[in-house]
């Protein structure tokens, strides 16, 4: 089976999974050993990280906001990528904005929250792809659970790339079920409207398979709307970073960014209708 779950590949890293082998729309499948994606990283052994680099890693692209970062290195404080590693922290969202809070909230374990999601913050997607492209080598995307902020990234590279729908799917219900649980840590309350410690939900065969199915079909709903060059390119990413992310899990790889082009940036009216879901905020330049 391709792009199988595989904890055991690098000591101590949870729901971890390289985007290769995974079938293009135009035949062939996804590159290995360009992109991984995992939850949080604490949990990692020093062999478990000596094995990463041994596989190429160069850059870890973290999704997580800064107070998850400052709790996840209070619980495990000299858990920390080596120093050959360059680490990249991209939030996705601001878990502060009552506009996000009030839009997302109920849906940050569920692929309904992402087209809201990226038409608030195409800033923060941008500063998410500029760090993925401008890796000098193989990349780590990861947030805590490594399920659904790390799978509208990589969902949204893997539509970039080329890769089948339903392909995108599989991988999505591989993370989900890399986790069988509800994350815990901090979740959001919507009836107290505040972020609050949360053990987790464990949920049993059936329950599991009828939460993947509603967030399946969630997913191929998103994909189907989403156009992620136009999406890119309104968030402000040049056309030399988005010819490299194209090519990125591709054969051969691009080792060059070209030149951008003058290509107009499209309006914001010309994205599909879920993009546009919710407020856009104003794209940094």
């Amino acid at each position: 089976m391709s792009n199988p779950v595989n904890l055991q590949a690098w000591d101590g890293a949870v729901n971890l999974r390289d985007l290769g082998g995974l079938p293009l729309e135009d035949g062939g499948t996804t590159a290995s050993g360009r992109v991984w994606r995992s939850g949080a990283p604490e949990p990692m052994t020093p062999t478990g990280w000596a094995e990463a680099i041994d596989a190429g890693l160069t850059t870890v692209v973290d999704l997580r906001n800064a107070a998850e970062v400052k709790q996840a290195r209070a619980l495990l404080p000299g858990a920390v990528p080596p120093r050959e590693l360059v680490t990249r922290h991209t939030p996705t969202e601001d878990p502060g904005d009552p506009h996000f809070l009030e839009t997302c909230g109920p849906w940050l374990d569920h692929p309904r929250s992402y087209a809201p999601n990226i038409a608030m913050y195409p800033h923060l997607f941008a500063g998410v792809f500029r760090a993925v492209a401008d890796a000098p080598g193989p990349v780590l995307v990861h947030c805590a659970a490594g399920r659904d902020r790390t799978g509208m990234i990589t969902a949204l590279l893997l539509s970039l790339t080329g890769v089948e729908h339903r392909a995108i799917a599989d991988d999505y219900e591989r993370a989900f079920r890399g986790t069988t649980h509800r994350g815990g840590g901090v979740a959001y309350d919507v009836e107290r409207g505040a972020w609050v410690e949360h053990r987790g939900e464990t949920w049993t065969a059936r329950q599991l398979d009828e939460r993947v199915g509603e967030r399946r079909a969630a997913l191929l709903e998103w994909l189907a709307d989403l156009d992620p060059v136009a999406y890119l390119r309104y968030a402000g990413l040049d056309e030399g970073r988005i010819t490299r992310l194209r090519g990125l899990l591709r054969r051969p790889r691009l080792h060059a960014i070209p030149e951008p082009t003058s290509e107009p940036t499209p309006r914001w009216d010309d994205l599909s209708s879920p993009e546009r879901a919710a407020r856009p905020a104003a794209p940094a330049s």
